[in-house]
């Protein structure tokens, strides 16, 4: 006697293959990334980053993915540090150090920050906002590590 498999048992193998599959290659095109941030005066308090994927969206509120890290619970020696998991493309990111624990980035009346930041790559402003072409970078399926100094303007 041969066994024969129901039209909707075998439609369900298949979607659960079709998923198992797709779960698979979800988890096999994200990429790490380790962020080290140095130049921190105080050790209390948030740093925030947030990670862009366009020009257009550049340090605007338009975000890949914006994360509060909390500077004791990721201190290593000077450095903060804290991991971030993406797909893989190309990315910039900035990152801010709370002093007022605000939640936002502080800004003077010409919008220059009144708190420390650092951007990817180190990225420096040359009279304006630093470009998003010299803050890019490549996340591939090797881990990375962006280390980023947090400096005032």
């Amino acid at each position: 006697m041969k066994f024969r498999t129901s039209g909707v048992l075998r439609l369900l193998q298949v979607l659960l293959l079709a998923l198992a599959c797709q779960t698979t290659l979800a988890n096999e095109l994200m990429g790490f990334l380790t962020v080290e941030i140095s130049g921190l005066k105080d050790t209390t308090g948030n740093v925030y980053i947030a990670v862009y994927d366009s020009d257009s969206t550049w340090l605007s509120d338009t975000t890949v993915l914006s994360k509060k890290v909390a500077i004791s619970e990721t201190l290593d020696g000077d450095l903060v540090r804290t991991e971030l998991q993406l797909p893989l493309g190309q990315y910039a990111l900035s990152a801010f150090y709370d002093k007022d624990d605000d939640g936002e980035l502080d800004t003077n009346f010409i919008g220059m920050p009144k708190e420390p930041i650092a951007l990817s790559n180190n990225a420096v402003a040359k009279f304006g906002p630093p470009k998003y072409a010299d803050a890019v970078f490549t996340l591939g399926a090797e881990p990375m590590i962006q280390r980023i100094f947090m400096k005032e303007l």
